[in-house]
């Protein structure tokens, strides 16, 4: 069954300590985008307002750790009234802010998380805590990372995939990304660009297969030796990407992953994670 990215409840991170909503902001734009198309189920916004305890100076001395009603209306009611959607809102000051969406998304039965970035990230950094690469390999359902300065149109998406890997598991998140990304396109018209890296030449993956399971014209395949991270990164900014959609994988022991954070330092697009 194909994944939809907007057809229902999207719960979206609103983090008080930043002063622009940029998760919401990017909601409100890409439904916009979608309303075009009457056959689409209008998105029902849920927002989620928590401040990450892990990433902010909680101290009195930051400026940000206030908010008056102001900021509320402006950045959040009105923007969400002028779209005449139903949405919901719901405040947590629990110091678990990964377990605040956990809970909360699990709770609105939402098919999409939206989390924002404070920053841009630059490869030297650290730029997730563990509890969010912990919420990135958990959540029931995608998580669309927005990324400040990334464009908000979506005319082009780029799926990254392993298909020469014979394990289920691989397959199986092969099948979800490929899905997923099929619906992005298809429902803002854009067009869909696969890449496949492979760092062993007896190990090659099979190029038919791709065309023939992901309907993708052949100049839009894009396999490529060398590390997943720099042909993915390479290849989404050729093609100026507006989403890149990579799959991650529960580790019950260590929850950072060295491939999806490498990947996301070096490219400027949002990122839709799929678990």
């Amino acid at each position: 069954m194909p994944i939809q990215e907007h057809s229902g409840k999207v719960f979206i991170v609103v983090d008080p300590a930043q002063e622009q909503p940029l998760a919401l902001d990017r909601a409100l734009i890409t439904a916009k985008l979608l309303s075009k198309d009457s056959s689409i189920p209008a998105p029902e916004p849920h927002i989620l307002l928590s401040v990450d305890m892990d990433n902010t100076d909680t101290s009195a001395d930051n400026e940000q750790v206030c908010r008056g009603s102001d900021w509320f209306f402006e950045k959040i009611i009105d923007p969400l009234k002028a779209t005449e959607m139903q949405y919901s809102i719901e405040m947590s000051w629990s110091t678990d802010w990964y377990g605040s969406i956990i809970k909360g998304a699990e709770k609105q039965n939402a098919e999409l998380i939206m989390l924002p970035l404070a920053t841009r990230p630059s490869e030297r950094e650290r730029i997730f805590s563990d509890s969010i690469w912990h919420l990135l390999r958990t959540a029931t359902c995608p998580i669309l990372v927005v990324q400040p300065g990334a464009k908000p149109q979506r005319k082009t998406i780029l799926a990254a995939v392993n298909f020469q890997s014979h394990k289920p598991e691989y397959q199986r998140l092969n099948e979800l990304i490929i899905s997923r990304a099929q619906w992005t396109a298809k429902n803002y018209g854009a067009d869909l660009h696969v890449v496949n890296a492979y760092q062993d030449s007896l190990n090659y993956p099979d190029r038919a297969k791709l065309a023939s399971e992901t309907e993708v014209d052949t100049s839009h395949i894009h396999v490529r030796i060398g590390a997943p991270d720099e042909i993915i990164a390479e290849v989404a900014k050729e093609i100026d990407a507006d989403i890149l959609v990579i799959g991650t994988r529960g580790r019950s022991s260590r929850w950072r992953g060295n491939t999806s954070e490498k990947i996301i330092t070096q490219v400027d697009c949002d990122i839709l994670s799929i678990h």
